[in-house]
């Protein structure tokens, strides 16, 4: 028996699916809770819970759907510990799949964009923070550009028409070489709420590709 996260943007986030029996098979939103999340989320080394997604909000799987009614309390050391009806017996259809979002699930965007130029944006224990400049090459501007589906290069914009968003500066620092292939192997400081304080030190690129 194994789980998965599946459409989601990372390992730490997805519709949860399960492997039993030889078939892989979805998990019904019934009950489904943080409780519930947070057995899956630890399950994977993915760190706590923050969302209990349903209505497969990660889309809708297919084929068997495995468990229905889990009623997690949040120690048990898989998700198949939990109380739940038997393996396969469900009144579900796959658009009530359920999915979770977990506080080590990372991921990159451009706010304010109009597809890959905008201000610079990490999702990182549940919310949306930006990312400072300091130390920032073009090296790493390229990754990132990568990894948003941009094309392999990009510029830093200097001149900002965008307006200071408020919340979390949590990445500064961040120093990729020209020879490390993903953003998220890069050398930085430590993840901080306030790793900056200066909107005007806030990352802004503009990437060569267009996105897809």
């Amino acid at each position: 028996r194994r789980v998965r996260l599946v459409n989601g943007a990372g390992h730490c986030a997805g519709r949860v699916e399960i492997y039993y029996q030889g078939i892989w098979g979805t998990v019904c939103d019934d009950g489904w809770d943080l409780s519930d999340a947070a057995v899956v989320c630890h399950q994977l080394g993915c760190g706590g819970a923050v969302e209990a997604a349903g209505s497969a909000h990660f889309g809708a799987g297919s084929g068997q759907i495995w468990l229905d009614g889990v009623n997690c309390s949040g120690s048990e050391a898989a998700l198949w510990d939990c109380p739940a009806r038997p393996w396969g017996q469900h009144d579900c259809g796959h658009k009530e799949d359920a999915g979770v979002i977990c506080s080590e699930f990372v991921a990159l965007r451009l706010e304010n964009s109009d597809g890959c130029s905008g201000r610079l944006q990490v999702f990182y224990n549940g919310t949306w923070g930006s990312i400072c400049s300091n130390s920032m090459t073009l090296a790493t501007v390229s990754l990132a550009c990568k990894e948003l589906g941009c094309g392999e290069g990009g510029s830093l914009e200097t001149q900002l028409p965008y307006g200071r968003v408020s919340g979390p500066t949590w990445l500064d620092y961040v120093q990729c070489g020209e020879k490390t292939s993903s953003f998220w192997q890069c050398p930085s400081a430590p993840w901080n709420p306030r790793s900056c304080e200066d909107p005007r030190e806030e990352t802004h690129i503009t990437c060569n590709g267009n996105s897809e």
